[in-house]
C-alpha cells in the first residue's frame, strides 16, 4: 500500500528493512495479472456502480506530511494508515497521520503489512496493536492485516496453504481477543488463490480487495461482496503530495459510521449486510 515505490532492481542504497518495504509495490504488481496492472495507467478512476459508495484513501510513510484538512475538504471520508510491517518496522509517520486524519473528521483505520516468515502471528498482531493503541471510539475502523506477496522471496513466504490459513487465523484471533472487534483482511485475488488455496474460511471478516483497472473487482474466497476496494495506487488527492492509493467503501457514510461503531446493518449494498464485520458479540 501507499505511494509508488521502485522495484528491487532500481534500489541502490538504504537499510535492509527500508529496501524490503520499498519493494512492496512490486509485490502488488506481481500479484495482479499483467493486463490488469497495465490498465492502471489508462485510468485512475473506475466506473462506479449505482449503489452508494464512499471515497477514501490509504497512506504510509511514503506520503510523509499530509494536509488532512485539505483531504477532508476534497470529499474523502476515511483513511487507512500503515502502522507496522513485520516484526520490527514501525512507520515513523503513523502517529501524526493517524491523529491528523481523526482531527480532520475522517474515519481512520490502521493496517499491518504481514510477514508470516518473520514471526508467529500472535507476536506480530500484538506488536501492531501496541503501536496503534486501538480504541472503540466510534471513529476507528477495524484493524487490518495486509496479506500480499512476499516482496523478497517466494510468493507465499514458503508457507503451505494450510500454514498460511493458520497464520491469518492466529493474527485475527489476537485482534479479537485484544480489541473485542473482528479484524479486516486486505488482499488481492491472485495472492489469496495462490497462498490460501482460495480459502473460504474467512467470509465473516470484512474484505478489503485490491484490483486496478476494472469497473468492479472480481470476488474470490467465498466472499459474497467486498467491504472496501482499493482501485488505484496512482491516485491524486488534494493535501497529499504525489501518488496515493484510493479506495471505495462499498456503502454509505451512515453504514461506515455503523462499522466504526461495531454495529451491523441491513443495507443491501453494504459490505456489512448479514455479517459480523467488526460487530461486538
Amino acid at each position: 500500500m501507499g505511494a509508488q515505490r521502485p522495484c528491487p532492481s532500481t534500489i541502490t542504497s538504504g537499510s535492509t528493512k527500508m529496501i524490503t518495504y520499498q519493494t512492496a509495490l512490486c509485490a502488488r504488481w506481481w500479484a495482479l495479472p499483467v493486463a490488469v496492472a497495465s490498465a492502471v495507467f489508462l485510468s485512475a478512476s473506475p466506473v462506479v456502480a449505482e449503489a452508494p459508495q464512499t471515497p477514501g484513501i490509504d497512506v504510509s510513510n511514503f506520503q510523509g506530511n499530509i494536509d488532512w484538512d485539505e483531504v477532508s475538504r476534497s470529499g474523502e471520508k476515511f483513511a487507512f494508515v500503515l502502522a507496522s510491517d513485520g516484526f520490527s518496522f514501525t512507520s515513523p509517520t503513523f502517529s501524526t497521520q493517524y491523529s491528523g486524519a481523526e482531527d480532520a473528521g475522517l474515519f481512520r483505520g490502521a493496517y499491518h503489512f504481514a510477514r508470516p516468515d518473520e514471526s508467529d502471528p500472535t507476536m506480530q498482531a500484538n506488536r501492531f496493536l501496541d503501536v496503534v493503541d486501538y480504541n472503540n471510539d466510534g471513529r476507528s475502523l477495524p484493524p487490518v492485516v495486509d496479506m500480499e506477496n512476499n516482496p523478497n522471496g517466494a510468493q507465499c513466504y514458503e508457507l503451505s496453504s494450510a500454514q498460511m490459513i493458520s497464520w491469518i487465523q492466529g493474527f485475527l484471533r489476537t485482534v479479537r481477543e485484544r480489541t473485542g472487534r473482528d479484524g479486516m483482511i486486505y488482499t488481492s485475488r491472485s495472492f489469496w488463490q495462490a497462498c490460501t488455496g482460495n480459502s473460504i474460511a474467512f467470509t465473516t471478516y470484512p474484505l478489503w480487495v485490491a484490483e486496478y483497472g476494472v469497473s468492479q473487482p472480481e470476488l474470490f474466497g467465498g466472499w459474497p461482496y467486498y467491504s472496501f476496494w482499493q482501485y488505484t495506487n496512482t491516485g491524486s488527492v488534494p493535501g497529499v503530495n504525489g501518488n496515493v492509493d484510493r479506495d471505495w467503501w462499498n456503502s454509505s457514510v451512515e453504514d461506515l459510521q455503523r462499522l466504526a461503531n461495531g454495529q451491523s446493518t441491513d443495507s443491501p449494498s453494504s459490505g456489512l449486510s448479514g455479517r459480523r464485520s467488526g460487530a461486538l458479540p
